[in-house]
């Protein structure tokens, strides 16, 4: 812990202070109403959100592993701790909530022991495919729960997928006034993202739509009761379409309830949520790192250790569960911040601000975090997402979309295994040795001087990737190493891109990770990381695709390519 506070003040400088509090003061006017908008959609009360960015600021800053990274409650656990409240409560929301936060709790824990036990790397060995389907089934999730919201409608659909069904018809009875607020907001986030200029980054978009929204609340008079009419029918406006927030903080604590700690479900949901709570906040790290000036790497393992505590204590008081959030790390990054007390200080605000004015709060209409988070889910299922896993492969593809519909049909965790084994059962079909699933086999070789060759046999795919990681790196300490995969039968997607990222972290140490393959390696598409099979001996050679990965027809071909796959 002192270490990282020592890596607050690292840079030594009052411009360095100074930018790390200016931009934790603006990702604290992005936090704000995020964190309310995201309680509300996980069927939580406002204040775990509150809770969820001040501890992920101020416990989190002095606990994690990261330099940049902003911590808080995010769009991507809404579906996950709204599922744990709607099952542990069996139909009473605030039993739900409280049984929720044992979850959390017991969750924390075992982060906390996920970190001791180094095991932060696992998260970058899930194939990208589900990842991608994972997030973006989270995202129409949260569209489509939202859209109810912005409408002044009442969902009766038992899962998504029977919502989105429902969704037109009852549209025909929306709220007029509930639905101008969330347009309105809604055209600000599409105005904001339509015109380009540096002076984004100094404004603080979900702000503007709060302001807005209060605006138009006040406007139609949502403080008190009336009832008005359209399209032939009647509507009540009252306070009630106002977020609702005690004026004490004190108040909203909110003790655990540790009762269903033996039965099946309880323990369903703690696993879901350690395990998609830790790859979110993995892969957020890692992509943070890949934005920092100074190319500092964070500390996965301590990084989780940081998320349990968090958690573990959000879940002791009534917050909700933290990840290293992306939005909002970016927007820190592209607001200066060097260090982290940019984080820290955005979790301080946000707690002086409660204190000192929460009356606030409660004149924001309900309309505007759904035009909030609408934007949220739409950048998480964006389109383009489907053309990126379709170009990669179409074993990647499929993986993408059966993990996207399970998902949106069951829950996340199934969504995701249905996924891996998806990826699994194409690997196996493609050559992967089931003895070779989890290991490789390989053998060093010395060339010349400190350059090594490490001779790879095994078919190397995701399941095996951590092996592979670590063979590598035994050998850490030479500046030249050639990896020969020209014995292996097959790489698929996740470990090439993986194996590019490392030469590309090897470069900027001034280190050279060589890569070769064999002139009858194939690639499955022409996607510059597409995994390879090698070529069977009835395929002609004008059938491989031509890639800038694929070899010489004379001699073993060196990939050096340093391109990071975003």
């Amino acid at each position: 812990m002192l270490s990282n506070v020592k890596k607050m003040f690292a840079n030594g400088t009052r411009e360095s202070v100074t930018s790390d509090i200016v931009s934790g003061l603006m990702v604290f006017l992005i936090a704000l109403p995020l964190s309310v908008g995201i309680a509300l959609a996980s069927g939580a009360p406002p204040s775990a959100g509150l809770w969820a960015a001040i501890f992920g600021g101020i416990l989190g800053s002095v606990t994690g592993g990261s330099y940049l990274t902003i911590n808080g409650p995010a769009a991507g656990l809404i579906v996950v701790v709204l599922g744990a409240i709607q099952d542990l409560g069996a139909g009473d929301p605030q039993a739900g909530f409280r049984r929720a936060l044992a979850a959390f709790v017991v969750a924390g824990v075992i982060q906390i022991i996920f970190g001791k036990l180094k095991l932060g790397r696992l998260g970058l060995a899930i194939p990208g495919s589900v990842i991608h389907g994972m997030l973006s089934a989270i995202g129409v999730i949260i569209m489509t729960k939202q859209l109810f919201v912005a409408l002044g409608i009442a969902a009766s659909g038992k899962n998504t997928l029977a919502m989105m069904a429902e969704l037109p018809s009852k549209a025909q009875n929306l709220n007029p006034e509930v639905a101008l607020i969330a347009a309105c907001g809604l055209m600000i986030v599409l105005a904001f993202n339509t015109y380009e200029g540096a002076w984004k980054k100094y404004v603080p978009l979900p702000l503007f739509v709060v302001l807005s929204g209060v605006g138009l609340a006040r406007l139609f008079d949502f403080q008190h009761l009336h009832t008005i009419q359209s399209h032939g029918l009647s509507f009540d406006v009252s306070p009630k379409l106002l977020l609702a927030l005690p004026t004490s903080l004190a108040k909203t604590i909110v003790s655990p309830d540790f009762s269903m700690i033996g039965k099946g479900i309880f323990w369903f949901h703690v696993v879901t949520l350690s395990l998609i709570a830790s790859i979110e906040s993995l892969l957020s790290a890692a992509a943070v790192d890949k934005l920092d000036p100074l190319n500092r790497k964070s500390n996965l393992d301590q990084e989780l250790i940081s998320k349990g505590i968090c958690n573990a204590a959000l879940g002791l008081i009534g917050g909700l569960p933290i990840i290293a959030e992306m939005v909002r790390s970016k927007a820190n990054v592209q607001n200066g911040a060097k260090t982290p007390l940019a984080n820290f200080t955005h979790g301080l605000a946000i707690l002086l601000f409660v204190l000192a004015a929460p009356s606030l709060l409660n004149n924001i209409p309900l309309a505007t975090f759904a035009a909030v988070l609408i934007p949220v889910g739409y950048s998480l299922a964006h389109p383009s997402q489907f053309f990126h896993t379709a170009k990669v492969g179409r074993e990647h593809f499929a993986a993408f979309v059966i993990s996207l519909v399970v998902t949106l049909g069951t829950d996340l965790l199934v969504g995701v295994m249905a996924g891996i084994l998806v990826e699994m059962a194409w690997n196996l079909y493609n050559g992967a040795n089931p003895l070779d699933i989890f290991s490789v086999k390989a053998q060093v070789e010395k060339v010349e001087g400190d350059k090594l060759k490490l001779l790879v046999t095994s078919p190397l795919t995701f399941t095996n990737l951590l092996s592979l990681r670590s063979k590598i790196e035994a050998y850490s300490s030479s500046n030249h190493m050639v990896l020969d995969l020209s014995g292996s039968k097959m790489v698929d997607h996740t470990t090439r891109q993986h194996l590019t990222k490392l030469q590309a972290d090897a470069q900027t140490r001034g280190r050279t990770l060589e890569l070769l393959f064999c002139e009858s390696h194939v690639p499955f598409s022409s996607h510059p990381d597409s995994g390879l099979r090698k070529r069977s001996p009835t395929v002609p050679r004008s059938a491989a695709v031509e890639s800038q990965s694929q070899v010489s027809p004379t001699k073993a071909h060196s990939s050096q390519n340093p391109r990071i796959d975003a």
